[in-house]
């Protein structure tokens, strides 16, 4: 069983859908006693101790807890189906019961246990439905309930049970679908090992540029390279690599102001947007406190400290300039901070 947080996250849900059980049971088991359903009261009762006792499964093997529940739920509408017939509605379970094992065989996947084929509980289900409808007119209800018009109450009743039931992991499910496509979006918009923006999310800051920068306001472009990043490789290992990367990575995302924007620009390369009234002076400001922080720090990998420098290009958009434009006069400035010995910036 998985502990982590979606582990709880289910643990949890399975609690409500419990609860949700166990109260409904109780309720089933008073108006059963009210219109002398003996067999039922009984059988209610049997339900209350199983959802008592699948309190203790949950946290244990969810797919006990869900078998339990299915079967539970499969024979409890038999039965009743049996002793108040067709008209009481209990048959609209067999709608409950696909739900709950097509959600069942989502967590098992969620936690890498196999269920049942839910395709095939489905048509058992859906055949069951259709036995229920050709034998309700050959067989008789065990107790007859129709002196208090009790079928058209227990109809109301179970209807509205598995309404409740099928918009509670309805939205449930909604709630994980949105979830994870924002985490896939986000994922989209990351890079992995630096946990900075991407190239393609930046893209997509320079496709707004107009409405994040108005009129009037300043656009600058600097880009930030490791200096000789390839000797850090060839003389520590590409672990020492990315060590080195995220580091670098985490002192340049400190600098992000709602002004300065970072990201991962490609390989050991990065790019800082800034936009605002007074962006470039802040970018430069920004650019020199990287330099200064990234020249002093001391990597520690298995042991060594090792130390690496940072070359940075800068450039102010001109009037009417297309971003592309901008970027080159930067990457023309980092080219020529390397030329100058590195360690180094160069603005335009």
């Amino acid at each position: 069983m998985t502990t982590n947080n979606n582990g709880e996250k289910y643990w949890k849900l399975a609690k409500i859908v419990n609860t949700m059980l166990l109260c409904s049971h109780i309720y089933l088991i008073i108006m059963f006693f009210m219109f002398q359903v003996r067999l039922m009261v009984f059988v209610n009762i049997v339900s209350i101790l199983v959802y008592l006792i699948n309190y203790f499964w949950i946290k244990r093997n969810l797919h006990v807890f869900f078998g339990n529940a299915y079967i539970e739920i499969l024979l409890h509408m038999i039965l009743a189906y049996l002793c108040v017939g067709w008209n009481s509605g209990f048959q609209i379970y067999t709608f409950a019961l696909i739900l709950t094992v097509y959600y069942c065989d989502y967590l098992g996947q969620k936690i890498k246990k196999p269920s049942l084929h839910p395709r095939t509980v489905s048509i058992l289900a859906g055949v069951l439905y259709l036995a229920f409808y050709f034998i309700s007119s050959r067989i008789k209800p065990f107790y007859d309930i129709t002196k208090w018009h009790a079928g058209k109450i227990f109809f109301v009743i179970n209807a509205t049970f598995v309404l409740v039931y099928i918009i509670f992991f309805m939205e449930n499910y909604r709630k994980i679908v949105t979830g994870t496509e924002k985490q896939l979006e986000e994922a989209a918009r990351r890079d992995e090992l630096t946990q900075m923006e991407n190239r393609r999310s930046m893209q997509e800051r320079f496709d707004r540029l107009p409405e994040l920068a108005g009129t009037d306001a300043e656009v600058g472009i600097a880009i930030l390279d490791i200096d000789d990043f390839k000797k850090v490789n060839d003389t520590y290992g590409h672990g020492a690599g990315d060590m080195i990367l995220h580091e670098v990575a985490q002192r340049i995302l400190a600098a992000e102001t709602e002004e300065i924007h970072t990201c991962r620009w490609g390989g050991e390369e990065f790019l800082i947007l800034a936009v605002g009234k007074m962006a470039y002076p802040s970018l430069v400001n920004a650019l020199q406190k990287i330099l200064g922080e990234v020249r002093t720090d001391r990597h520690d990998y298995h042991e060594t400290d090792i130390m690496v420098t940072i070359s940075a290009g800068a450039a102010k958009r001109k009037t009417g300039e297309k971003i592309e434009h901008t970027i080159s006069r930067a990457d023309d400035c980092l080219y020529q901070a390397k030329e100058n010995g590195k360690d180094r910036m160069e603005v335009s």
